[in-house]
């Protein structure tokens, strides 16, 4: 019953599984370098630490603290690109009923010009024939043979 249900919600999984492959590293990262300066602290003040050891341990430190901002910085890409896939699916849901009207639309005016435009196109090619035969006419050349109008089948 268990696989049936980790199955019907995905969504719940992949919030477990970015709590525990992302954020709970993260925090434990965190809370390693906060208790390894309570620790220097703690050794400071017990004066267990001489000058030069507490310089190497700070600049270790340092760089940690640097670190791990970072790597969140490298995160914020990987949630910004989370949120437009969410949000591109949320649109994609709401625009899907306008994109079928629009294809529906689209598709009835590819049909309607398909069947109309050889009546619109027989006028020019007369008046085309027409003008071809006239300019031969003008220029005192014999006239080619001119093919004549004749139904075709896609008409």
């Amino acid at each position: 019953m268990s696989q049936t249900a980790r199955k019907a919600d995905p969504v719940a999984e992949h919030r477990r599984a970015v709590r525990v492959k992302i954020v709970g590293p993260i925090v434990l990262a965190l809370l390693a370098l906060v208790g390894v300066c309570g620790a220097l602290i703690l050794a400071v003040i017990g004066g267990a630490l001489e000058s030069k050891q507490i310089t190497i341990v700070m600049g270790i430190v340092a760089t940690a603290f640097l670190a791990l901002p970072m790597a969140i910085l490298c995160l914020v890409p990987y949630v910004a690109l989370a949120a437009l896939a969410a949000l591109s699916g949320r649109g994609y849901a709401r625009a899907r009923g306008p994109l079928r009207a629009a294809r529906r639309t689209t598709e009835r005016l590819a049909q309607t010009t398909a069947a109309v435009a050889p009546r619109l196109a027989r006028p020019l090619i007369a008046v085309n024939v027409r003008l071809t035969h006239w300019e031969h006419t003008l220029r005192d050349q014999p006239s080619p043979a001119l093919p004549v109008e004749r139904k075709t089948s896609h008409e």
